[in-house]
């Protein structure tokens, strides 16, 4: 069998293993973290209402909890889940927190100062943009040449070094690039939302 023919079996075969796994762990597990999820939020959201207060230590790492992440201040966890899309709010804050900040004097999610002008997020994103293209090709550039510049099925070997390499560089940049799409996202759409806090003396005062 040629080298050429390994090469692309391989290649398949990794392939296929990878998507099935992909899509064992979404079968198997997204249920599964949704309903644990659900139960938390549930059960912590319910403690904070009851009449003996939690210790602040029990309180912050609930928040932690809730947000899936301990390098979220808990001050802004709280500010995410009054918005009324609390659960995207959370993961794209959580994703794109290097581009935006909770301002707590406009008490709103913004863009770091760095990141304010809208030039400075354009030219970045299509700075990702670019080296995810650009290493998308070099990655597959041994499959991509073999053919046409007559490189013998040899050549297609450093595709085992190019598409593992590049390949990162180029999800790095992909990811690089949605986290500033989602920071721009959550800046944009939270003020669509209504916010949901709800202080506990307010409520005491509304029932008397």
């Amino acid at each position: 069998m040629e080298i050429g023919n390994i090469v692309k079996i391989i290649m398949a075969i990794g392939a296929m293993i990878g998507v099935a796994k992909i899509i064992y762990e979404l079968s198997s597990s997204s249920k599964l973290k949704l309903r644990e999820e659900y139960k938390f939020a549930k059960e912590f959201l319910a403690d904070l209402d009851e009449e003996t207060p939690l210790h602040h230590l029990a309180v912050e790492r609930g928040y932690y909890a809730l947000a899936g992440t301990s390098s979220i201040q808990v001050s802004d966890i709280k500010y995410l889940i009054s918005l009324s899309n609390p659960d995207k709010s959370l993961k794209d804050y959580a994703l794109s927190r290097k581009y935006v900040e909770l301002n707590k004097k406009l008490h709103k999610i913004d863009f770091r100062s760095k990141y304010q002008r809208k030039f400075s997020r354009v030219w970045r994103k299509s700075f990702y943009v670019l080296i995810y293209v650009m290493a998308s090709l070099l990655a597959m550039s041994p499959l991509l040449l073999a053919a046409p510049f007559n490189l013998g099925p040899k050549f297609m070997l450093l595709a085992l070094v190019t598409i593992p390499g590049c390949g990162f560089f180029a999800f790095d940049a992909l990811r690089s690039c949605m986290k500033i799409m989602r920071g721009e996202a959550l800046v944009k759409g939270q003020e669509k939302h209504v916010p949901l806090i709800i202080v506990k003396n307010e409520k005491k005062l509304i029932k008397n």
